[in-house]
């Protein structure tokens, strides 16, 4: 179905949109639907989060748990085809910190030089956007969490934003929001009054962020930072 891409900062509820948390209004994915592929071992962000969703480590015990944990690209990769199986119960498939598949295969083996490790990176990262495209046709939701970082658009010095990639041949040969239906990105307000953060995805390209969606797919430009009420709005939108 639909490959959604969310770009935010470290810390600004990118991981919190998928879970089911009452007490901020987040109703989240349903997890029977949902399986999470993390690059990061770091607990998920609600309570009795692994019951919910189980934890395997090996490309073998997938069919055992529902988060499979690993930071090697090519393995995530086969993961997520594997996931989308046809057959497979879920709806949704999740990468979570998705620039750490890059970034610490980058740093694992800086020291060798040359061009080999950016044409490695530049392989592996092939080999997920590939799976990413056959869990679409096979009728999935991919959703994949990562950093975003700014740089200099134009030669008047205009800031925007864009995933935060590594890798020279991945910077300069992919531009990574092609390859996504949808482009969110998450935009933190802070209320002085109530002393608290209100966190909200852009859903389409406003003064700052060059999110985007089809168009009629959300009314608002600003809506909550629920995944939930993402993937409602996403298959009410394609049937």
């Amino acid at each position: 179905m639909a490959n959604i891409l969310i770009l935010a900062d470290s810390g600004s509820g990118k991981t919190t949109s998928l879970c089911s948390i009452p007490e901020h209004n987040i109703k989240g994915l349903d997890p029977k639907d949902t399986y999470i592929i993390s690059a990061t071992a770091k607990p998920l962000p609600f309570k009795g989060s692994k019951s919910v969703y189980p934890e395997v480590t090996s490309l073998s015990d997938l069919p055992k748990g529902k988060r499979f944990i690993t930071n090697n690209g090519k393995d995530v990769a086969k993961a997520i085809v594997a996931v989308s199986d046809p057959k497979s119960p879920y709806k949704n498939i999740v990468i979570d910190d998705s620039n750490y598949l890059m970034q610490d295969y980058y740093m694992a083996n800086a020291l060798k030089g040359g061009w080999d490790v950016p044409k490695a990176i530049g392989s592996m990262m092939s080999e997920f956007f590939n799976a990413l495209e056959i869990a679409a046709k096979n009728g999935k939701h991919v959703i994949v969490l990562a950093h975003m970082e700014s740089f200099q658009s134009d030669s008047v010095g205009s800031i925007s934003y864009r995933m935060k990639v590594t890798g020279k041949m991945v910077t300069e040969y992919v531009t990574p929001e092609g390859k996504f239906d949808v482009v969110l990105f998450v935009k933190v307000d802070y209320d002085e009054k109530a002393k608290k953060a209100n966190y909200h995805f852009v859903t389409n390209r406003d003064d700052k962020y060059p999110a985007k969606s089809p168009v009629g797919m959300f009314n608002d430009i600003y809506i909550p930072n629920d995944m939930g009420y993402v993937i409602e709005k996403v298959n009410e939108y394609y049937g």
